[in-house]
């Protein structure tokens, strides 16, 4: 096991009607000015508004509304937030929603205090980035889609859509006051929404799980691959009832727990399934869920070479192969193709040509485009953790999933 540190200091307000007391925690938080962020649409229409704003008049707080967040959250609006919060004096941030809101929200928050372009925290030269947040306003969360996981990580990733570019920036000081999940209000959700949620919540386990470590990490091991059984399994029963509401609960709280840091103790992360969805992301606007549903399995036939044996422990443990009279290539390829299957019952694609944001074949020189723009990780130019990626692998990564 390695040296870690593990800090997680989001409070999680978990239940049934738990959206009541947003204005409670706000207060306690210190906040008294609220920019209140969210999407639009169905957050007003279901009355969730409406029960939020309600619940910050009742402690006093004054509050001014930005919507229009839409998925793969835009620089654009992000500005947009920053010029309203420091015309009203905005010392708190709200975001109702899922990850775009609170990835939007996080950015605003940073971009609040800081005299440069808020751009500069997200992009980077030669591994280098241009400059790196030291405080940020106070944000909360009430989460209507469990899946980004960013309603407890230190994670906020932007789209600037005019250069087609889709950035991250992890910091701890981008981790939310309190987050308030009531499952109820993800019952709502269409099918293939759920579905994006299910696989992006267990890529941010993934992530953490398929690492170059081999032993010494059973915890750790045994934590990832309860989020891959815990969602596969309510994945299977909100099939049969999408308003499960223990189904729900499980997963929106597996949201949190994946990407707070406490499956990846004491093990590196990889990493590069997300960086390539990126700009896979960025370049045709697709979900990210439903990219990582066709990057990752492409990913896993690429590496697992690297490190068979936690392959072979997914496999066997997760999947449900058997391994007797089987090679280990055999094993492998079978809990892919297992997992493929899964997705595809989900209603996802796993590949690029079953995707239909993207219109025609993915060219070789679009895929060498995207892997060029692929976010660098290691001192050497690669990205990932488990199997360092250069162009060359990102590329044949792009036609595995093609």
């Amino acid at each position: 096991m390695n040296n870690f540190c593990f800090l997680s200091p989001t409070k999680l307000i978990v239940g049934k009607d738990t959206e009541l007391q947003t204005g409670k925690a706000i207060k306690q938080a210190g906040g008294s000015r609220v920019l209140v962020h969210h999407s639009g649409g169905h957050v007003k229409k279901s009355g969730l508004l409406d029960r939020v704003l309600n619940s910050l008049k009742e402690e006093g707080l004054e509050y001014f509304e930005l919507d229009g967040v839409v998925p793969n959250p835009r620089l654009s609006l992000v500005y947009k937030g920053i010029e309203l919060c420091r015309k009203e004096k905005v010392d708190f941030i709200l975001a109702i929603g899922g990850g775009s809101v609170i990835d939007s929200s996080k950015a605003i928050a940073m971009g609040l205090p800081y005299e440069g372009d808020v751009w500069e925290f997200f992009i980077e030269d030669n591994g280098v980035v241009h400059d790196v947040p030291t405080k940020s306003t106070p944000i909360g969360v009430v989460l209507t889609i469990a899946a980004t996981g960013s309603e407890a990580s230190n994670s906020c990733v932007i789209t600037n859509e005019k250069e087609k570019l889709k950035r991250f920036c992890d910091n701890d000081i981008n981790r939310p006051v309190f987050a308030i999940e009531n499952p109820e209000l993800t019952m709502s959700l269409p099918p293939f929404q759920t579905a994006c949620s299910i696989v992006d919540i267990m890529s941010h386990s993934f992530e953490r799980y398929f690492t170059p470590e081999k032993g010494g990490n059973e915890l750790s091991d045994r934590l990832c691959e309860a989020i891959f059984l815990t969602c596969m399994s309510c994945a299977e029963a909100l099939l049969e009832n999408p308003r499960d509401y223990d189904a729900r609960a499980n997963i929106m709280v597996a949201s949190s727990l994946s990407h707070n840091g406490l499956t990846g103790i004491g093990r590196s992360g990889d990493w590069s399934s997300h960086f390539i969805e990126h700009e896979l992301s960025g370049e045709y606007d697709v979900t990210h869920g439903a990219g990582l549903a066709v990057i990752t399995p492409a990913w896993m036939k690429y590496v697992w070479r690297d490190n068979p044996e936690i392959f072979m422990k997914w496999a066997t443990r997760v999947m449900g192969i058997c391994p007797e009279g089987k090679s280990q290539e055999q094993v492998v390829l079978e809990a892919v193709a297992a997992l493929e299957v899964f997705f595809n019952k989900l209603g996802l694609p796993t590949k690029m040509s079953e995707m239909p944001e993207i219109k025609g074949e993915v060219t070789e020189e679009a895929m060498l485009r995207m892997a060029k723009r692929v976010r660098i990780t290691n001192n050497d130019g690669t990205v990932g953790g488990l199997k360092k990626l250069n162009t060359e692998d990102i590329v044949n990564i792009f036609k595995l999933a093609k």
